[in-house]
C-alpha cells in the first residue's frame, strides 16, 4: 500500500511537542535541483516543519545527498 502524505502547517507544528514534529516520518535523499520550498510544496508541508524536523539552522547548508526526514501519515 502506498504511503499517504499530509499537510502540517505552522500552527499545527506549534501544537506538537513545543514546536517539534514528533509523528511518523520517512527518509528522502535530496536530489539536484531540490530546495526546501520545493520539497515542502511537493510533500504537503512547510519549510518551517522541514527545518525543525531536520534541525536545519542554515538552509544554505542544504545539499545533494542530504538525507531528510519528511512527515508522513
Amino acid at each position: 500500500m502506498a504511503q499517504q502524505l499530509f499537510a502540517l502547517d505552522d500552527r499545527e507544528l506549534e501544537q506538537v511537542a513545543g514546536g517539534r514534529y514528533i509523528g511518523p516520518t520517512f527518509v528522502y535523499v535530496v536530489q539536484d535541483g531540490d530546495t526546501l520550498p520545493l520539497l515542502a510544496q511537493r510533500f504537503g508541508t512547510t519549510v518551517k516543519v522541514l527545518r525543525e524536523l531536520n534541525s536545519i539552522q542554515d538552509p544554505k547548508s542544504f545539499q545533494v545527498g542530504l538525507r531528510l526526514l519528511l512527515p508522513q501519515r
